[in-house]
């Protein structure tokens, strides 16, 4: 093997988890990071070509911003047939300080230094620790993806041993599914009064029943979901279409529904998932003020398209959805300039939050252990949960220690009509990160600010209890 021949700049790559507070030995800080790389690049007469920093990201992650970037800038852009398109890779590699401001997953940071190696590019380390430019350090690359590709199958055929054994003891892996109660030693047991609701909503389903009518059904007999921990939760639309397509409930698979009754119960072919985008006051963003539900999207064949409450019975608002969405964007884009936006940091119930989610995902992760006698493998179930939300939470705490800049304060102007440009489900999310929620009431029509209360993310509301909310121009 001969040494690779770099014939592009190489960009920098620098990491920190986390900015705030650190300092001695461990803690290399991003300039310094940057001068090792160049001093690399200068000592081997190699080209530097841009530089990216990653702040606040933990290296258990391979899904970073820039470190995207680099990999895109050396592994450029695929035609439909799977070749490169010629002028798109625009990078020869990366250069790190050290082998772990690339990555502190083995798996995951050899997967990405093999997908650098086949596309030609090579990485290297300040410290000489690793240099895929050289055939000594190709030859340690293909050695470590070697040891890292058995000790994973190795693992994972151990997971599945284990899995298979516990099954055949009876043992049901991951959440009791609705209808069943999930005892200590992992065996599920069937719930008399929540099974008898689940064969109902397959029956209504085989007899041409809607998937609302079926999660209401649901939710009306208090069947807590598979995710809301034995808590009688309200039924979606979706969590009740993931429900009658599990084949675990079929009589030929040890279930209670006839096969016919389940085959007739399943979406009709071509049926979609999910209506389109959906629309910009949608995901429980708008609420009935009678109910709490949130309203829908709906024209029935009327003039005008509505938002309404799907509960049933007499009482609850309406309003013309244009006029409420309206009046509700309105509101946020002139309350978004003067209002400071909070801190993920600063929130001490969504930090409570991620804590707990934390030490729910590791239970889990130590009652399949001890239940199944092995160690979860990287890529399972326990495994995912525990690591996203341990990544979740150090995202929160590294956000907490970053200063609020001028951005976190001011918003530029046309900031409305820029909104508008977005696709729905980004629009949805903005409006998310400014209204914590909307709540439409009865009242007179063409009146909606009588009708509709808006809670902020910032913890205020508006109508204000004093004065009102300054507005700027969009």
């Amino acid at each position: 093997m001969s040494p690779k021949k770099i014939t592009r700049a190489l960009d920098i790559y620098v990491r920190v988890s986390r900015v705030g507070g650190r300092e001695g030995d461990s803690f290399i800080s991003p300039e310094l990071q940057e001068e090792k790389c160049r001093a690399l690049a200068k000592a081997r007469g190699l080209e530097v070509g841009q530089v990216f920093i990653d702040l606040d990201r933990s290296g258990g992650k391979m899904d970073r911003p820039e470190f995207k970037k680099v990999l895109a800038r050396i592994k450029g852009e695929k035609d439909k047939e799977g070749k490169i398109v010629p002028g798109t890779q625009v990078s020869g590699g990366v250069i790190v300080a050290r082998i772990d401001r690339f990555a502190r997953t083995l798996v995951g940071g050899l997967k990405a230094i093999e997908d650098i190696e086949q596309t030609g590019g090579v990485v290297l380390t300040a410290d000489g620790e690793f240099d895929t430019s050289t055939a000594t350090g190709e030859l340690v690359l293909r050695i470590m993806l070697s040891l890292a590709a058995f000790e994973l199958r190795r693992i994972s055929e151990q997971w599945e041993d284990a899995k298979e054994k516990a099954r055949a003891r009876g043992v049901h892996i991951g959440a009791a599914r609705a209808g069943y109660v999930r005892h200590e030693d992992g065996t599920l047991a069937v719930h008399a009064e929540y099974i008898q609701a689940v064969k109902e909503a397959f029956a209504l389903r085989a007899r041409g029943g809607s998937w609302k009518e079926a999660a209401d059904l649901l939710t009306a007999a208090g069947v807590p979901t598979s995710k809301s921990k034995g808590q009688a939760k309200q039924w979606s639309r979706q969590a009740t279409r993931g429900l009658v397509e599990t084949r675990a409930y079929r009589k030929d698979e040890g279930g209670p529904i006839p096969v016919w009754q389940w085959e007739r119960a399943q979406p009709k072919p071509g049926e979609p998932r999910v209506r389109g985008e959906g629309h910009v006051l949608g995901g429980g963003l708008v609420r009935c003020s009678v109910c709490g539900a949130g309203m829908h999207k709906s024209s029935n064949g009327q003039r005008y398209v509505v938002l309404r409450c799907d509960t049933p019975g007499t009482g609850h608002p309406a309003m013309s959805y244009e006029t409420a969405r309206d009046y509700i964007c309105s509101l946020a884009f002139s309350h978004v300039g003067p209002m400071r936006r909070s801190r993920p940091g600063d929130d001490e119930a969504e930090r409570e939050a991620l804590q707990s989610a934390v030490e729910e995902a590791r239970a889990e992760f130590e009652q399949m252990r001890e239940m199944l006698g092995v160690v979860p493998p990287p890529d399972s179930k326990p495994a995912i949960a525990l690591t996203e939300a341990e990544a979740a939470l150090g995202e929160f705490e590294a956000a907490a220690n970053v200063p609020l800049g001028l951005g976190d304060f001011l918003t530029p102007v046309g900031v409305r009509a820029e909104f508008e440009k977005l696709p729905v489900p980004e629009q949805r999310r903005v409006l998310r990160s400014i209204i914590n929620k909307a709540v439409i009431s009865k009242g007179r029509r063409g009146d909606p600010g009588g009708r509709i209360e808006v809670e902020f993310a910032d913890g205020s509301s508006w109508p204000a209890e004093q004065g009102e909310i300054p507005v700027v121009p969009s």
